[in-house]
């Protein structure tokens, strides 16, 4: 699903002497079928930018357009209704979004609001809740007598039940150990690559899941994207995102540290442990240390 946004501001109570601008003539185009990462410090406009993606907020000034919908000022949140079945929207702590009560039932609950019957919704549930490791043995349970975990995964099953073509991930690994964070990263990557026309939005402060998963990459500071593109391109201006307060991932720093302390040629391009020891031994190679790699 192809964005772009047009100029788009966004200024939380306009009007008031709390006026704030959130967003200042955002300009930026997202392709159909790219996993997209926002990255930035707190408070840079991150949060605002993609709950415009589903009408959420609307411009203040400007436009975006997501696929078939354009959204300005002046639209009417009814005619948005037809687009948040399109696009799924995990939020931090996706859990607290859970009420009914059983599993089952909560996960159905999207498609039959999107006018499925009960039998094609409870069957798209299982399928989903199946895909995110919930056990037939608990779709009857309370989705809060079971634990944060799993309560987390059922969350999320309700969201991709909608079969979103566009998928907004608003910092969902916020509160996981580190085996969690990248359980439920994998998950949302698999669901991603199961067809094209899928697109990912995701925001985050861990710059590994960034580097890792994304095509591109949009840094944001102060409500503006200041910057856009491949990880290799945005992580190779490690000096420019340490100013925004942001980090590299730790491969990069790894690679840095080895060039600059033993001199010569290496991309700086690995971010899996996989591609960082390939790009050390590549390295290493090259610099005649034959013998023992």
């Amino acid at each position: 699903m192809h964005i772009q946004a047009n100029q788009l501001t966004y200024t939380y109570m306009k009007g008031t002497p709390f006026e704030k601008n959130a967003l200042t003539k955002v300009d930026l185009s997202l392709s159909s079928g790219q996993f997209t990462s926002i990255i930035g410090h707190t408070g840079s406009g991150k949060s605002t930018l993609v709950q415009h993606l589903n009408g959420l907020l609307k411009p203040t000034e400007g436009t975006i357009t997501i696929g078939d919908w354009i959204i300005r000022p002046e639209t009417k949140q009814k005619n948005l209704y037809s687009l948040r079945e399109h696009v799924g929207m995990v939020f931090q702590f996706p859990e607290h979004q859970l009420f009914n009560e059983t599993i089952l039932q909560d996960v159905a609950y999207g498609p039959i609001n999107f006018g499925k019957t009960k039998q094609e919704a409870e069957d798209i549930a299982k399928e989903c809740l199946h895909k995110v490791g919930i056990p037939e043995t608990l779709y009857d349970q309370s989705p809060f007598d079971i634990s944060g975990g799993q309560m987390r995964r059922v969350a999320i099953a309700g969201v991709l039940a909608l079969d979103p073509t566009l998928l907004i991930l608003d910092e969902p690994t916020a509160g996981l150990d580190p085996h969690g964070q990248e359980t439920i990263m994998h998950l949302f990557y698999e669901w991603f690559q199961e067809t094209d026309e899928r697109s990912i939005v995701l925001v985050t402060h861990q710059m590994e899941d960034a580097a890792r998963y994304s095509d591109q990459i949009l840094v944001m500071d102060r409500g503006q994207v200041v910057d856009q593109g491949s990880p290799e391109h945005i992580f190779s201006k490690g000096t420019e995102l340490r100013k925004l307060g942001l980090s590299v991932p730790q491969s990069v720093q790894l690679l840095q540290a080895v060039r600059s302390e033993c001199g010569g040629d290496m991309e700086i391009d690995a971010f899996t442990l996989e591609e960082t020891v390939n790009r050390l031994l590549v390295y290493l190679k090259k610099r005649g240390v034959n013998d023992h790699v």
